[in-house]
């Protein structure tokens, strides 16, 4: 049975980026209210969606716990990255 996403972009004449498309499941904060820890396989067509714990979107990176830990950290990094190519340009 083909996906409602899939017979839409064929009406309108659109192709998915299936590279680019992914699923995510975000935890809930309190363990107790975790439905199942395991979900069913998406499709795209014939192509299988892939699931993922983070990835980035414009610009930031948004994960499956809901923190923005590891976009912090990646800011701090690119800070210290560009400090120190003006800190060497400056000397």
């Amino acid at each position: 049975m083909p996906s409602v996403l899939y017979e839409h972009s064929i009406n309108i004449h659109t192709m998915c980026n299936n590279k680019k498309i992914v699923c995510m499941v975000f935890k809930p904060k309190l363990r107790a209210k975790v439905v199942a820890d395991i979900f069913p396989q998406f499709s795209l067509g014939t192509n299988l969606v892939q699931f993922v714990k983070e990835f980035k979107y414009l610009g930031h990176m948004i994960t499956d716990n809901l923190t923005d830990d590891a976009d912090i950290q990646r800011e701090v990094h690119n800070l210290f990255v560009k400090t120190n190519i003006l800190r060497r340009r400056f000397y």
